[in-house]
């Protein structure tokens, strides 16, 4: 699975991928395994033949969207990260260290908080009206300085469909995840299914990031061995 990363709204981002963000939902595979709006979320599947031709159809439409997504990502490079440094330093009304914002829904809201802090030490007695006035102009006027500059380099990921995208890959994933857990429940019959339901598992492995734990994989012994 390609290295895609996946947006974060404040310094410190992770390099993180959508393999490596969905590793924390394989503890819940094994209830949506038993579940029966999981199995009939991958459509009618009765047998292994039908359960693999939709679980392949949703493993290649999940290729195409990821593939268009990773795409998108290297042609945005740095792009796909949004910046603005908060101003810092001793004289600073923001902060002594300089912050970074990635989101402008996190600027906005850090302005938001600023503001409140500032009116409360002003009703308190803790700042004259002439340190409150500045407080407030800075605030605004820096403020609107980096709101158009985030702003500005998000639409730049808009316009570039990553977005819509990024959206796409993810719902595909779960769709091909569930025609997944739909295959590993349906019994096998004939040596052959158990080595194309074996086929499977390694192409969800290696495509998907999918992996077998716990119930997960006593699920799919079980129905290596015809039991339903």
């Amino acid at each position: 699975m390609p290295n895609t990363p996946v947006r974060a709204a404040a310094e410190g981002m992770p390099n993180v991928n959508r393999r490596n963000a969905l590793t924390f939902l394989s503890a819940g595979m094994a209830a949506a395994a038993m579940a029966p709006s999981a199995v009939a979320a991958s459509a009618p599947a009765s047998t292994v033949n039908h359960a693999l031709s939709a679980y392949k159809a949703a493993e290649d439409h999940y290729s195409i969207c990821q593939n268009r997504e990773t795409s998108i990502t290297e042609a945005l490079g740095e792009k796909l990260f949004p910046k603005w440094t908060m101003p810092g330093g001793v004289s600073s009304r923001w902060t002594h260290v300089p912050l970074v914002f990635r989101a402008s829904k996190a600027l906005e809201s850090e302005i938001a908080r600023k503001r409140v802090q500032v009116a409360k030490s002003f009703a308190d007695g803790l700042m004259n009206r002439s340190a409150y006035d500045h407080w407030m102009k800075d605030l605004t006027e820096q403020g609107d300085i980096g709101m158009a500059s985030l702003r500005e380099q998000e639409a730049v990921i808009e316009a570039s469909g990553y977005n819509d995208a990024y959206q796409q890959a993810d719902d595909a994933f779960y769709v091909a995840r569930d025609a997944f857990l739909a295959v590993l429940a349906v019994p096998c019959q004939a040596i052959e299914e158990v080595r194309a339901k074996a086929a499977c598992v390694i192409s969800g492995y290696n495509r998907l990031g999918l992996e077998l734990d716990g119930d997960d994989l006593v699920t799919c012994m079980s129905s290596l061995c015809g039991e339903a």
